[in-house]
């Protein structure tokens, strides 16, 4: 923590929370101890049935609740009660490393309308360290920012929800979140914010992710993202592998040996993944856990994106 802070520009902090007891303490501490100091932070709660609220009141931090029970409808309050000309966001299960705002904040300038960083995952366990390295590579999360620490600033088409900030006015601007949604609120809000600009990533803005998902909950996780992708027709390059899993098994019924070849490419791609993630982290169980994690990864959120897409033209999407 340096000597000397900032109290300028004003930037206020959001962080909904539904049942956080056990991770929120790390959070809010982890905020208060920013170089560049908040000038307030904002919990945004979901009616937490365990002791949330009252870890979080231990805190100077403001305390509010919201009633739409979506992720949307939270990040929404929190823009709402927000008194700063910034507003930032993360979630109650990430530690922002201190000097977090600051380096988020710098990179605005003009024509700028939000900027993002990188997502490190961390936690003890097999399988939590394999979903970690696997999530940040290409092959586990596309072009996306989610899950990952990427090594350049770049121009992006989304940031994300739990390592991002906006000026407030650009947020009112386009009528902020869709409180209806509970998965892709931030895409689906980067989108439209696109209208007046152009979002960044920082590799300088680090949050830290401690999950604590086991591979059952991992899988039940890339579901739903690809079922919110589907439902909220969020098209991009993340829809292409779900796409052409379609157009891969339809090869099995027409050309089997095509089909065979495409499944040794992709297997091709999953070791030669598996085996860069090896110099990494030197661990020999990583060559059956990682494997896995990709494709446990890839078929949970291909099942989901089409569950999505499907209700969607059906109408009988729930939100």
């Amino acid at each position: 923590m340096t000597a000397t802070r900032r109290s300028t520009p004003n930037v206020s902090v959001v962080v909904p929370v539904r049942n956080g007891a056990p991770k929120i303490a790390r959070c809010l501490q982890a905020l208060l101890d920013q170089t560049l100091q908040p000038c307030e932070v904002i919990v945004v709660d979901g009616h937490s049935t365990d002791s949330t609220v009252e870890v979080a009141g231990r805190f100077p931090v403001a305390v509010t609740y919201e009633d739409y029970r979506t992720v949307g409808g939270a990040r929404q309050i929190g823009v709402e009660h927000a008194q700063g000309d910034y507003v930032a966001f993360t979630d109650a299960d990430c530690i922002p490393r201190e000097d977090w705002l600051e380096n988020l904040v710098r990179e605005f300038d003009e024509g700028i309308v939000g900027v993002g960083g990188g997502i490190r995952n961390i936690g003890k366990g097999l399988w939590e360290e394999s979903i970690a390295l696997a999530l940040d590579t290409f092959l586990g999360s596309a072009n996306s920012v989610q899950d990952r620490v990427l090594k350049e600033k770049k121009f992006v088409k989304s940031i994300s929800g739990c390592n991002s900030i906006y000026r407030k006015k650009d947020l009112v601007t386009i009528g902020g979140f869709d409180v209806r949604l509970s998965v892709n609120e931030d895409t689906e809000l980067n989108r439209r914010l696109q209208q007046l600009g152009t979002l960044v990533y920082t590799p300088d803005a680090i949050v830290h992710h401690h999950q604590e998902r086991a591979l059952g909950e991992f899988a039940r996780r890339m579901h739903f993202f690809g079922y919110g992708r589907g439902a909220n027709r969020l098209w991009d390059l993340q829809v292409v592998p779900p796409v052409a899993a379609i157009g891969v098994f339809l090869t099995a019924l027409i050309a089997p040996q095509a089909f065979f070849a495409l499944l040794l490419i992709y297997g091709g791609l999953i070791g030669g993944y598996t085996m860069l993630l090896l110099t990494r982290a030197r661990k020999p169980e990583y060559l059956i856990s990682i494997p896995i994690v990709f494709i446990l990864g890839h078929v949970s959120y291909a099942f989901g994106f089409w569950k999505g897409t499907l209700e969607t033209i059906s109408g009988t999407v729930t939100r």
